[in-house]
């Protein structure tokens, strides 16, 4: 069975040396709102609230579900997620290359074109808090099987290109016993309002929180995604323990224009082992490689590989 999930790695130019943040999800975020609210917003109002196109705007559909929640005061999520380049200062001088991947998923997907467009027209306002410009040269869509096309070559009229394929299979069930994770972007898990920490982390919060992430993107924006069955897999979420840990504590903080404040994003980087009978939660486990759990996803956070699957 497929669903709609598109990744893209978009590759860019620098067109000046460029400073990025040790973590750069927050701020690729924010150049990608803001170029996106550009390209699509049509009643160029202060927020989304009370406008008459919020729910035909592709900004508002991808960028602000807030104000297209069909109940009120349902928490709504956002169908897509930024990778950012890996946790580290980034330098890049004048004619380098940078990339990152953009995620889409569900109905965002039917907005391929209008992210597309965002990106490539990001350039003109800067990356970086010193306004430094890239140019979008590359566009490839990256399959379940780590395959790349090529959708577009900006710098090279006569490349081939291809159309977005956004058909992605639900991987099967794989009897497995055990998982070996690495958290590659913080994971920030919130029991209560309070970030669990590293040393109280155990399997059936990390489980729980991988299934609920992707039961909420199923319910809000796949509609093709397959009916999840909670009370079926909790035998295998109760049972399974976490173990051989080598986790810590990761801190950053982004600037929130809205709030006009610094907000603490820290979150668990690290390794540990997932033991139990996981069979039936193998799919959902190579799925949230590309979905990420925990909070603020839309940043990269929460972002997951297995080094071996048994």
């Amino acid at each position: 069975m497929t669903f709609p999930l598109v990744k893209l790695r978009l590759t860019f130019r620098a067109l000046q040396d460029m400073n990025f943040p040790v973590y750069s999800g927050s701020a690729l975020r924010g150049i990608f709102g803001k170029s996106l609210r550009r390209v699509s917003c049509l009643a160029k109002k202060d927020t989304c609230a009370d406008c008459a196109a919020a729910m035909t705007c592709p900004y508002a559909a991808i960028f602000e579900n807030g104000y297209t929640a069909v109940a009120k005061g349902e928490e709504m999520t956002n169908p897509y997620v930024i990778e950012p380049m890996a946790i580290g200062c980034k330098n890049i001088a004048q004619g380098d290359c940078f990339s990152f991947h953009h995620l889409l998923f569900g109905t965002a997907v039917e907005k391929l074109s209008y992210v597309l467009l965002a990106w490539s027209k990001a350039s003109n306002m800067g990356f970086t808090k010193e306004r430094t410009q890239a140019r979008l040269i590359h566009v490839h869509q990256v399959f379940a099987d780590g395959s790349e096309t090529l959708l577009y070559d900006f710098e090279n009229e006569d490349a081939e290109t291809a159309v977005a394929d956004p058909d992605f299979p639900l991987p099967d069930e794989r009897e497995t016993t055990a998982i070996r994770v690495r958290l590659k972007t913080p994971l920030r898990i919130q029991h209560h309002g309070h970030p669990v920490p590293a040393e109280k982390l155990t399997a059936r919060d990390f489980l729980t929180a991988l299934i609920r992430r992707q039961q909420t993107l199923a319910k809000q924006h796949i509609p093709d995604f397959p009916p999840i069955d909670f009370d079926a897999l909790r035998p295998g979420i109760e049972n399974t323990i976490l173990t051989d840990a080598d986790l810590h504590w990761f801190d950053w903080t982004r600037y929130s224009s809205r709030q006009k404040t610094k907000i603490a994003l820290g979150g668990i980087m690290g390794e540990f082992t997932l033991k139990g009978d996981l069979t039936k939660l193998s799919p959902y486990l190579i799925a949230g490689k590309y979905f990420h759990i925990g909070k603020s996803v839309v940043l990269g956070m929460g972002q997951y590989d297995f080094s071996r699957l048994f």
